[in-house]
């Protein structure tokens, strides 16, 4: 029984540590160098434990894997908390002197950091393990699913930044990344580009994707894909390799659905849309005023929102809900990945899922639950498509507090109420392509999982990490049914739908398949 992950980060946790005393990838973290108030008071120790290390991944039968290349923006390796960790316990996976490397630019992101990263993870002889194999899936690679030894990966860059000489916004320069661009893809076989990630760099804008670390670097304040991101995506896709839609602004991913792919010079090139680690946001473009709350002008170049959140399904006596800012998917964004037959890959990160922490909520349990948001006001007009805002905010159409503690207690092994936010973001994707009469059957093949597990995302836990994929996909299929029936009043689904083979679709075989007609885009036959 095998699985595919679209997006892991399983070498992440080696990038603060020197070369000699690299962390090991195959390798848990050890959780007692956590501090203990933070063991105790936080959920750090389940997020630094939703890992996809290699052991988990070879253990976990996870045959065949897109590993996301990234090295964390300067807002991360230069926050107070992470540099206040590396003075403690946790030092030993935070070296300080790699850090201070890092932040002033002598270790620079490419090679450096990139290639550094590759030979940690493709060489596992140098851990210890001489008899395991992270194979490249590339030209003339055989594909055995059932080797027990092997790990077959293909790649993909999480922000461009990642293959830029330096961290510097400022000294970022298109022509240098596509010349490092072109470097790397004669080594890997480099499925995919993020143009952009957490932090605001000048090819393209990105949403608003970080919480733990408070600083105004993440907070957007650009305006759509400038010229160096349209001269970037150019040369990717005369090169087959495909544009991510994740991170991307709402601006900026409607603008390159919606004009640039139309362009000539897109056009006959095109390539396949992809969303490899995200979830949905239950709703559409035109209702995204609905559920804005509040609206507040926090600095020059940026907003702050308060988003209520979506409720469409139920399960027995309780509902879930989805987080509707814009780093998620909205109804038009899923039908523009499909229709180029572009893959989906589900994260496994609950709030992105939808997943409300009643725990620092108001104690007033008919307030409704929020998410927050911070949007660039140079973008402000793809959101107030309406006089009046929040329509919607009522506890009709939004999640209230109440109802998110009806959804019962949620403990490492009590994860239920978040294997439902799991399983309506799979009911919705089908709502979706029913009510646009989309091709029911081949959209069971345009999804898959892109846990994100990196030992940053808060995991659901009903699979805390890859480990638990298997335990994922068996309550799935046990549940699902029981799920879609209970909300059967606005998704009806056919009677030809089978979760049993649909499952196995999900998890392994839509990714396989994928990744298969993208290697042969990348090497064709006659080259």
């Amino acid at each position: 029984m095998s699985y595919f992950d679209f997006h892991l980060h399983p070498t992440l946790k080696s990038m603060f540590s020197e070369a000699d005393n690299k962390t090991n990838p195959w390798e848990n973290i050890d959780i007692k160098k956590i501090p203990w108030i933070l063991r105790w008071c936080t959920d750090f120790e389940y997020i630094l434990g939703s890992q996809a290390n290699l052991k988990m991944i070879q253990e976990a039968r996870a045959v065949l894997v897109c590993i996301a290349l990234y090295v964390p923006e300067k807002g991360i390796s230069s926050s107070k908390l992470i540099l206040d960790q590396a003075k403690g316990t946790l030092q030993t996976y935070l070296n300080p002197k790699r850090l201070e490397k890092i932040n002033n630019g002598t270790l620079k992101p490419y090679p450096d950091l990139i290639m550094e990263d590759l030979d940690v993870l493709l060489h596992p002889e140098k851990f210890g393990l001489p008899n395991k194999k992270v194979i490249p899936l590339g030209k003339d690679v055989p594909y055995d699913e059932n080797a027990r030894d092997t790990i077959y990966v293909v790649f993909s860059i999480e922000g461009c930044h990642s293959i830029s000489d330096t961290l510097d916004k400022n000294k970022m320069n298109p022509d240098e990344l596509i010349e490092n661009l072109n470097k790397l893809r004669a080594k890997i076989p480099l499925i995919s580009i993020n143009l952009t990630h957490l932090e605001q760099y000048p090819l393209c804008n990105h949403a608003y994707g970080i919480q733990f670390v408070s600083t105004e670097d993440f907070k957007p304040t650009g305006d759509r894909i400038t010229n160096g991101g349209l001269k970037l995506i150019e040369h990717c896709y005369k090169n087959n390799i495909l544009i991510d839609l994740k991170h991307m602004s709402l601006a900026a991913r409607r603008m390159f659905i919606e004009s640039l792919r139309k362009s000539k010079d897109l056009s006959k090139n095109l390539q396949p849309l992809i969303c490899s680690h995200g979830a949905f946001t239950g709703i559409s473009y035109s209702d995204i005023p609905d559920y804005i709350n509040a609206q507040k002008v926090s600095g020059k170049k940026f907003s702050y929102l308060l988003w209520g959140k979506p409720k469409k399904y139920e399960m027995l006596d309780f509902f879930t809900s989805f987080n509707p800012s814009s780093i998620n998917l909205y109804d038009e964004d899923i039908l523009a990945i499909i229709n180029s037959d572009g893959l989906i890959g589900l994260s496994l990160d609950k709030r992105i899922l939808g997943y409300t922490d009643s725990t620092n909520r108001s104690p007033n349990l008919n307030e409704l639950a929020f998410e927050e948001e911070y949007i660039s006001n140079a973008e402000k007009d793809v959101y107030f498509t309406k006089r009046r805002l929040g329509k919607k905010m009522t506890d009709f159409h939004c999640i209230t507090t109440q109802e998110v503690m009806q959804g019962g207690v949620v403990l490492p092994r009590i994860g239920f109420y978040h294997l439902c936010h799991f399983m309506q973001q799979v009911l919705h994707y089908m709502k979706v392509v029913i009510d646009n009469k989309y091709d029911f059957e081949k959209a069971l093949t345009q999804l898959c999982i892109g846990s994100d597990f990196d030992g940053i995302i808060d995991p659901v836990w009903c699979c805390p990490n890859v480990g638990s994929l298997h335990d994922l996909k068996t309550q799935f299929k046990q549940s699902f049914n029981s799920f879609a029936g209970n909300n059967s009043a606005m998704v009806k689904l056919p009677r030809s739908f089978n979760v049993n083979r649909f499952a196995e679709q999900l998890f392994y075989e839509n990714g396989r398949a994928f990744v298969q007609k993208r290697i042969q885009a990348l090497y064709p036959p006659n080259k």
